[in-house]
């Protein structure tokens, strides 16, 4: 499929503004005007929110579009209709599109840029009710935000990530991302690890002259996901593993109230059976049994101890985790390791392939005192190495600390069973 446009653009590379964008999409017809839109924001959870709002328009009969990003292996995987991946045909053939605009542009487009649009054109050719879309870094000055004030802007928790682009304290993250809120549209607010995030977030809001909808939900979670018993649907459960995922849940039900407010939502028994089977690859995902193998995404120092969180818990605090870890030049990998260590038995530190991944030497010689640990820079090296590692009925292995790690080993098809233990997600 079509993964590189003009001048050999790649994935790597972001530069912010919206006037690109903004002259990509009106040369393609402005298709972003087409449809109301369900914008989301935040530093982690963006992902798993967009997908429960996608399910629960889709229980009440709606076309629903969804844009997130990065993509797991598929380039596809980045726009969806009805939770189905953008069939290749249709994909390649809205990319020359893209690329015959964006070619005639002076200020060439990025990837990210070149995506968004793509899926915005794809959104209306295939006649959605709604779209959910994803914001890809901060949000004010981020490609999605050309949109015009949104059905409903959403805001998942807001932490240290990206400080390089989007400031060094929490008021500055939290401003940036507060960037998508516009008057005329109406704003739900996950509840946030820091007081200051929650402060900014207001007082954009009052400033835009927005309702403000906050989290209030407390759901639980165990080893089959997270569950409550709701006002209007009864006993629910969503089958998302992390313990992370019950903040994601309860601020996408907050969501799902101004949705039924707004009268998008009214089956409540569609919605219940919906959520019960939906699914988000890369979080806490298990990928198989015997012995058991689980892959997350967790980059960032939040999004690590939201996993750390996880694994305090039963019962995946009975097993002896071997950690397969690779993390991005950009983050605190340091930290992230440290949070992890307590948990390991043993440590496979590998390498993300391309420039952006660090090298893994310095952490090994950092921290190889502490824990069992090899250095295996290719990472379908590692998973092999650690299939070969004599694992008993609590043993489990772990890989995390990147996205693109992940995107990696699923596009190379690493953790095909070796067996038939394989989870379908």
């Amino acid at each position: 499929m079509k993964e590189n446009w003009w001048q050999g653009l790649t994935k790597i590379g972001m530069r912010p503004g919206m006037e690109r964008t903004s002259d990509l999409l009106r040369r393609l017809g402005n298709p972003q005007l087409r449809y109301p839109i369900i914008h989301v924001a935040g530093t982690n959870g963006k992902g798993s929110t967009a997908t429960l709002l996608t399910a629960a328009l889709i229980s009440q009969g709606y076309r629903v579009g969804l844009t997130t990003s990065p993509d797991l292996g598929q380039i596809n995987e980045r726009v969806m209709i009805n939770q189905e991946p953008l069939d290749p045909g249709t994909w390649n053939r809205l990319g020359d599109q893209v690329e015959a605009a964006g070619s005639q542009m002076t200020d060439i487009p990025t990837f990210f840029e070149a995506v968004t649009a793509l899926a915005f054109l794809a959104f209306s050719e295939q006649s959605v009710d709604v779209a959910v879309v994803e914001v890809g870094l901060g949000g004010r000055l981020d490609a999605t935000n050309v949109i015009p004030p949104p059905l409903l802007t959403v805001i998942t928790p807001i932490a240290f990530d990206h400080m390089d682009r989007l400031g060094n304290t929490i008021e500055q993250i939290a401003s940036e991302k507060a960037g998508v809120i516009k008057t005329g549209s109406r704003v739900v607010i996950a509840r946030q690890p820091y007081a200051a995030a929650r402060d900014v977030l207001l007082e954009k809001s009052k400033q835009m002259g927005v309702g403000v909808f906050e989290a209030e939900l407390s759901p639980e979670c165990d080893s089959s996901g997270v569950w409550w018993n709701d006002s209007e649907a009864g006993d629910m459960r969503v089958p998302l593993l992390g313990a992370y995922q019950t903040e994601n849940v309860a601020t996408a039900r907050a969501a799902v109230t101004v949705l039924q407010q707004l009268g998008w939502i009214s089956d409540w028994e569609a919605l219940r059976e919906s959520w019960a089977n939906v699914k988000w690859p890369g979080r806490f995902q298990v990928v198989s049994h015997n012995p058991l193998w689980v892959i997350d995404g967790a980059h960032n120092i939040h999004g690590v101890m939201g996993l750390v969180n996880t694994l305090l818990r039963d019962p995946w605090n009975r097993y002896r985790w071997h950690l397969i870890f690779a993390v991005l030049k950009d983050k605190p990998g340091e930290a992230m390791l440290e949070a992890l260590l307590p948990f390991a038995v043993r440590v496979t530190l590998t390498q993300v392939p391309g420039d952006r991944g660090i090298n893994p030497l310095p952490l090994f010689q950092r921290y190889a005192s502490e824990v069992p640990m090899v250095v295996i820079d290719d990472p379908l090296d590692a998973v092999r190495y650690a299939r070969t590692v004599d694992a008993g009925s609590q043993d489990a292995v772990l890989v995390c600390g990147s996205l693109a790690l992940l995107s990696y080993l699923n596009q190379h098809r690493a953790f095909l069973p070796q067996s038939a233990n394989v989870v379908e997600q």
